[in-house]
């Protein structure tokens, strides 16, 4: 039997998902009008959280200051109430924006444009785009690829504005969970939540924190995908 050819590390792909980003995010293609409403689609408010476990949840991490939990009074230490807010939203209504969208208010000063916020948000998109044409159909395990969005989507709203992006995505990329189907890696309740937090995370750490290794994301899709992936072939 002839061992599985994965993907090496290649800091050349990374670069070019951080050139895209940054291509959409500076260019000019996205209208000023959209990205701003974009950045305002957040919900001030949700149904309160049906399940007992959401609730308690909420309760095991609500404390004084820091993030709004969505649909409480509560507030919660940014991390926790990244996973909170993702879970909820996604369960309340799935969509792909969510988790850089909640990354980015996250990394972004409070008085932030919101042309800057929903722009941002719109080049982690693009980004989810390029990391899902790397995976390719049927991987073996499904990764939360919306981790590799919010980390764009916080590290250009942030105040770093994209010139970390490379280390960013490539520290995202190891934060990444890998589940067995593609909706729990999207969509489904606390997964959801993970790609929020995770992806601000990695634009939230001092770049002296922590070293990612240089390339780490063609390598990681890779042995999510069981094979190599196309990395000439991405934007």
């Amino acid at each position: 039997m002839t061992a599985t050819e994965l993907s090496g590390p290649s800091p050349a792909v990374t670069a070019r998902l951080a050139e895209h980003a940054l291509s959409v995010y500076s260019s000019g293609i996205v209208d000023d009008a959209a990205a701003a409403a974009l950045a305002e689609t957040l919900p001030s408010e949700l149904a309160p959280a049906e399940s007992d476990g959401a609730a308690t949840w909420a309760g095991l991490i609500a404390a004084d200051g820091g993030s709004p939990l969505l649909g409480t009074t509560r507030t919660a230490p940014t991390y926790p109430a990244l996973m909170w807010n993702g879970a909820r939203l996604a369960a309340a209504a799935p969509g792909r924006q969510w988790a850089p969208l909640l990354a980015a208010v996250a990394a972004a000063a409070a008085d932030a444009d919101p042309v800057r916020v929903g722009r941002a948000v719109i080049a982690g998109e693009a980004v989810l785009d390029d990391a899902t044409e790397l995976l390719g159909a049927d991987p073996v395990a499904y990764p939360t690829l919306a981790t590799l969005a919010a980390a764009t989507a916080a590290s250009l709203a942030g105040p770093a504005e994209g010139a970390d992006l490379v280390d960013v995505l490539d520290l995202a990329a190891s934060l990444q969970l890998f589940v067995p189907d593609a909706e729990h890696a999207s969509t489904h309740g606390w997964t959801a939540g993970h790609a929020a937090a995770s992806g601000w995370l990695a634009a939230a750490l001092p770049a002296d924190a922590i070293t990612p290794m240089p390339g780490s994301v063609a390598h990681t899709l890779s042995a999510a995908a069981g094979r190599a992936v196309p990395t000439a072939d991405i934007s």
